[in-house]
């Protein structure tokens, strides 16, 4: 298209040109100024179209570069020679797109140092958006809440955790925007406790999101669950003999000439003897626990201190008729540890079989090697009354009986096979046990030998 100056031009050519030819010998001349205004107008024309393809040309261009850009591209610039007039704008969007990269590599920085984060974190961090379908979810959180998905984004929370106690504390938190902390646990296994924490995030559209933050406190829950139970069993262990020292005692001090007196001063004995050894046995093991114990190491040879304990226990056996027998070589392996502590165990062990074994069964002693030679073990079978599959699992921790009346009634303070597996564990062996209800139980005690401690 022609400028408004080019039609001006020619126009004024063609007006000269007409004029002059109303003039004496003016035709020469009106031809000479057609011509021009021909060669003026037919010039501005051309460099019109130049002009109109050049910037065809431009536009195609920067649209081009614009739709890289819309891609990702941000490495697109766009060069126009510095005649277009569109030059300046072209370097207006380079850089524009220079800033662009260098916002787009901050927040790339940031997303990666943001995955780092979450993705070492041993909490799980859960971001929920509109509709409560998760944003972003890190491993911990797969991992806490049992996610087999590998890519659950977008998912609705009931599709990846089944649990409507968690669904509608989330719900709460999106409605009323509040902080709210729920526990959950899977359907399999209710030791487990995953504390969820879950906050309201602000969203640009569709109202409140929330982020959850799971930690595992199965071993925080079973802590304080010990604890508790360590306070009832120790507060109920020493009810019963403070209960019965109380009453005797008031007894004698209303008639100290009673006829019974020998007795109930008898029991009051026995009692206070319980509950010595209850204190023995608890400082033992928190002795134990704490590393405070004195442990004298040495090479034992454990034929000796096996024989040491039927020698101590063998009258209690005969009075319940049982048939206490060892066979064990004349000569085991010896193995790193303390005498006096692995006395303690084996004592404990053999005691416990004795005491659940009825009148004319039998407890016997033998031994084992693996054939490594690198542990050696001791192993003490009894046909006694048996462990429920059930309990196998518990009969270690303090205060644990199987039968309750009877230990009560030998005198045992429930700690025996606490410490036990605590000698154990300091020597670094394991206790493996089997048992059929009615049949009998059998405890094999493996510990180190030279071999094994090379």
């Amino acid at each position: 298209m022609l400028g408004p100056w080019a039609i001006l031009g020619a126009l004024l050519l063609a007006t000269v040109a007409v004029l002059i030819v109303h003039l004496p010998h003016g035709a020469v001349e009106a031809a000479i100024f057609l011509a021009l205004a021909w060669i003026w107008g037919v010039g501005q024309w051309r460099q019109s179209r130049l002009s109109s393809a050049l910037l065809q040309e431009s536009t195609v261009q920067l649209k081009e570069t614009v739709n890289r850009w819309a891609s990702g591209d941000l490495e697109a610039r766009v060069y126009l020679d510095q005649e277009d007039p569109l030059d300046s704008l072209a370097h207006g969007m380079n850089r524009v797109a220079e800033v662009l990269k260098e916002r787009t590599r901050d927040l790339g920085e940031d997303k990666d140092r943001l995955e780092t984060i979450l993705t070492s974190m041993a909490n799980g961090i859960i971001i929920f958006g509109h509709g409560l379908q998760i944003s972003l979810i890190n491993q911990a959180a797969m991992r806490l809440f049992m996610v087999e998905e590998k890519n659950p984004q977008g998912r609705h929370v009931l599709e990846i955790i089944r649990d409507t106690g968690l669904h509608d504390a989330l719900d709460r938190v999106t409605r009323e925007g509040v902080t709210v902390t729920n526990d959950w646990s899977p359907a399999e296994d209710e030791n487990v406790v995953i504390e969820c924490t879950i906050a309201p995030i602000n969203q640009p559209i569709g109202g409140l999101g929330a982020v959850l933050v799971a930690r595992d406190v199965s071993s925080q829950r079973q802590v304080n669950r010990l604890r508790q139970d360590f306070v009832a069993n120790v507060s109920h262990e020493l009810q019963t003999p403070l209960t019965i020292i109380k009453g005797f005692t008031e007894t004698l001090l209303d008639d100290p000439n009673l006829e019974m007196a020998p007795r109930f001063l008898e029991l009051i004995y026995e009692e206070t003897n319980r509950m010595t050894r209850l204190v023995d046995d608890l400082l033992a093991l928190s002795r134990m626990e704490h590393h405070s114990l004195p442990v004298r190491w040495q090479w034992v040879d454990l034929t000796l201190i096996v024989d040491g304990t039927l020698t101590k226990l063998q009258a209690r056996a005969r009075a319940q008729s049982l048939n206490l027998t060892s066979e064990l070589p004349l000569h085991l392996p010896l193995v790193w540890g303390d005498p006096d502590l692995l006395s303690e165990l084996f004592i404990n062990l053999v005691s416990n079989a004795i005491q659940y074994t009825p009148n004319g069964g039998q407890v016997r002693i033998d031994s084992l090697v693996d054939p490594a030679g690198e542990m050696v073990a001791i192993r003490i079978r009894d046909s006694g009354i048996g462990i429920p599959a059930g309990d196998l699992s518990r009969i270690f921790e303090r205060f644990y009986r199987v039968d309750r009346a009877r230990s009560r009634a030998s005198g045992g303070t429930g700690l025996g096979l606490a410490i036990v597996k605590h000698i154990i564990e300091l020597h670094q062996g394991r206790i493996e046990v089997k048992s059929v209800v009615g049949q009998g139980s059998e405890f094999t005690v493996w510990l180190l030998t030279r071999e094994g401690r090379r």
